[in-house]
């Protein structure tokens, strides 16, 4: 089964916001994505359109994309990189063939309550 995961990136502007201090939407849910937070936070970031998709990674599970997506360099076979990337962490969303999203929390994954519309 193909999985897309998708990631919040910050471009360098906002980074450079973020590092003068100043408060960036996007940054902000990203970093309280964790515990009961994270569904609501995911999906309000996947409301604003701050996920981007950034790997789409082969597996028979949420656990073989979160292995893979944390060491693409030895399953370059199974993953297809779009963009800047991180290794998949908690806040990233992992959505299936049939369009069901999960986020990354803590320990484990979260479904989102919502289908994600066709995702490029």
């Amino acid at each position: 089964m193909q999985y897309k995961v998708l990631q919040i990136q910050l471009t360098d502007a906002e980074i450079d916001m973020v590092n003068k201090g100043w408060q960036v939407r996007k940054h902000i849910l990203k970093t309280y994505m964790f515990g009961d937070r994270v569904v609501p936070s995911a999906t309000k970031a996947m409301d604003l359109g701050y996920y981007d998709h950034v790997l789409t990674i082969e597996g028979d599970k949420l656990e073989d994309v979160f292995y893979k997506g944390n060491f693409v360099h030895d399953n370059l076979k199974d993953v297809q990189v779009h963009g800047t990337f991180s290794s998949v962490s908690v806040g990233d969303v992992i959505v299936d063939e049939n369009d069901w999203a999960f986020v990354v929390d803590t320990f484990g994954f979260q479904m989102l309550p919502e289908k994600i519309a066709a995702v490029q």
